[in-house]
């Protein structure tokens, strides 16, 4: 007798664990709007890219070619330097660390 009340506990709690995580699934509708949603903004996104780009390119073609070497020449330093210092740690990790004496 016990065994069979203990396996129509187990068998109830294992339903209600199904209900309860099909209740909580966002309906099809809604599921749609999110994904909608999301496709709309990655279209924003590289719209602004786009557009961002191509005003760069405005700005340094209105540049003589004086400015313009030199800012080549800037943006390849910059790179350059950016790419030697690579953290390992985060921010805020260097900043509370211990420090050695």
């Amino acid at each position: 007798m016990k065994l069979f009340i203990r396996r129509i506990v187990i068998l109830l709690a294992a339903l209600l664990l199904v209900v309860g995580v099909d209740a909580q699934k966002p309906s099809r509708k809604v599921r749609k709007a999110e994904h909608k949603a999301g496709k709309k903004e990655t279209q924003q996104k590289k719209a602004y890219e786009k557009v961002r780009q191509k005003e760069l390119k405005r700005r340094y073609k209105m540049q003589n070619p004086e400015v313009q070497k030199r800012m080549k020449q800037s943006k390849k330093d910059a790179k350059q330097f950016n790419k030697k210092i690579k953290r390992k740690d985060p921010f805020l990790k260097r900043l509370f660390q211990k420090r050695r004496r």
